[in-house]
């Protein structure tokens, strides 16, 4: 039992625990920037040629805890590279320091990392592009789950003059960094959060691996998050909730809909509900047991819910 607690332990490692299979990703290509002294790291993928004209949109998927820009996209069945190619932006895919962000939390980090500027990295990961493409700076975006979730977060918060929105999955923001965040403009947040994570609790408090783990930080409540992006965004009408059909029982899980109206311009806010749902990303892989992280929600395609969403911005 101790080894598999071990082996456990290592292959999760940290906040998100994800670390998707790494295989060939010849639809990738990786790109080396050295910022804050650090040679850092990030890979890119692009749509058809055809689609590069004009000025284009900008996705960054960031990983979880314990994985690297180059899984990243197995978690989703590389579904954002599909859309992308379909409907024409860049998706990138960076690599955080020890693979973990410095997502305003402390206690996941290692002491030598907590001075890691991560917002920084990523916006110097713009600038570079700008060179290269011309980008739609009026539509670049960010999403993630768990560690990414958070990391995604905290970008909102402190770039929204850089990111018109974001899509936050099995994540929210710490105790700590929640009256930090302060961003200088409404900007557009999707919420998608399982009822039972059993790793980032859906009513708030420590993030643990296992009930008397090591807490990787405490954290507010999927409620709180809501209403702090609520009264952010002035959004002063809220939608009674969509259910969504069942198609999947065996998934053991449904999904709710609730959009947040008349927002001030430049805000929005919509809240999937994952009742039932784990530490996952809906319509992704199950790439743990669900006794570890829960079930994985087969209602919808996570991937298409949230470029949806990106895309019906003015």
């Amino acid at each position: 039992m101790r080894l598999i607690l071990i082996s456990l332990t290592v292959l999760i490692s940290s906040l998100g625990f994800i670390k998707p299979e790494e295989t060939a990703a010849p639809e990738l290509t990786k790109h080396y920037l050295e910022w804050q002294e650090r040679n850092r790291t990030y890979w890119i993928h692009l749509p058809p040629a055809e689609k590069l004209q004009g000025a284009v949109p900008l996705l960054f998927h960031l990983h979880g805890g314990g994985g690297t820009g180059k899984g990243t996209p197995g978690l989703t069945y590389k579904q954002f590279n599909k859309i992308a190619d379909r409907e024409g932006f860049i998706v990138v895919y960076p690599d955080a320091i020890a693979r973990n962000w410095n997502d305003g939390r402390t206690a996941h980090l290692k002491p030598q990392n907590r001075d890691v500027d991560d917002v920084g990295f990523i916006a110097a990961i713009i600038d570079e592009l700008k060179k290269e493409f011309e980008i739609d700076m009026d539509r670049i975006f960010t999403t993630g789950m768990s560690n990414g979730g958070f990391m995604s977060s905290r970008l909102l918060c402190d770039r929204a003059d850089l990111f018109r929105g974001g899509a936050i999955l099995t994540a929210s923001l710490s105790e700590d960094y929640l009256p930090k965040c302060k961003p200088e403009k409404p900007v557009a947040v999707l919420v998608m959060n399982g009822t039972d994570d059993p790793l980032v609790p859906y009513d708030g408090g420590d993030v643990r691996l296992f009930k008397r783990g090591k807490s990787r930080g405490k954290i507010v409540s999927n409620d709180n998050y809501l209403d702090f992006w609520k009264e952010r965004n002035n959004c002063t009408s809220q939608e009674e909730p969509i259910i969504l059909p069942d198609k999947y029982e065996r998934d053991y899980s449904t999904v709710s809909v609730t959009t947040y109206g008349d927002c001030s311009d430049g805000g929005a806010l919509k809240f999937y509900k994952i009742a039932g749902g784990g530490h996952t990303w809906p319509g992704g892989k199950q790439y743990l047991g669900k006794r570890i992280i829960g079930y994985t929600n087969r209602d919808i395609n996570a991937c298409e819910e949230i470029w949806n969403f990106f895309n019906s911005l003015d």
